[in-house]
């Protein structure tokens, strides 16, 4: 794949402009800042002003470039011309999801308290696994981007067959983890919980069954 500053110009810009906002807004971040929150959006790790301010922008960046090389590293490079425009979709997506969050961080130090807006992170997190679920079925075998299990890998059918799953079920996760923001924050969290753990589940199972039934048919017919 080659690098095309035309198709290239919003993650870039972005990373760009992320730097540049932090940067402008360094002074006026606390020290220590906070680094983790927990369930109830509480401050409960802290790092030094530096490492807080610039870890998602690094981390935004250091993605990004990992995901440009990917496609050179992998023995499978030729699969990522046939979704070379998902793959920049997908690149550009996560990148601007981090920024997002840096956007999050910013807004919960710097108007007091600390507290971090969990809808916002939970609104970010649903629109993510919406974005990975509707391109999911475009992503043809490879070994770093997709669903990735022993059976997959070994058979066309099973990752198409396992991906077109992937993506449906990656799509209601995302809906339903937008739809928890109204829910009471017990409830919330059990949704929040079991959507992914079955996401993350069923796409595995799945993908053996569906191994083992191609691998019986191609028995049968010899």
């Amino acid at each position: 794949m080659k690098f095309e500053w035309k198709y290239e110009w919003l993650p870039v810009g972005a990373i760009a402009l992320v730097f540049v906002g932090t940067l402008l807004l360094y002074g006026r971040l606390p020290d220590p800042m906070p680094i983790h929150w927990n369930l109830a959006g509480q401050p409960d790790n802290f790092a030094d002003r530096a490492y807080g301010a610039f870890l998602l922008p690094l981390t935004a960046a250091g993605v990004y470039l990992l995901m440009l090389v990917i496609p050179h590293l992998d023995p499978r490079r030729a699969s990522y011309e046939r979704f070379a425009g998902t793959y920049r979709i997908l690149r550009s997506g996560i990148v601007l999801f981090m920024v997002f969050m840096q956007l999050v961080t910013f807004y919960s130090v710097l108007r007091g308290g600390n507290m971090l807006n969990s809808n916002l992170v939970i609104l970010a997190v649903g629109l993510l696994f919406v974005l990975l679920g509707n391109y999911m079925p475009r992503v043809r075998s490879n070994w770093f981007v997709g669903i990735r299990t022993p059976w997959t890998l070994s058979n066309e059918k099973v990752w198409r067959k396992t991906h077109q799953l992937g993506g449906r079920l990656f799509v209601l996760t995302g809906v339903l983890l937008m739809a928890s923001m109204v829910l009471p924050p017990s409830y919330s969290m059990a949704v929040i919980l079991g959507s992914v753990v079955t996401c993350a589940l069923i796409p595995i199972i799945y993908s053996y069954w569906v191994y083992r039934q191609v691998h019986n048919e191609s028995e049968a017919a010899t």
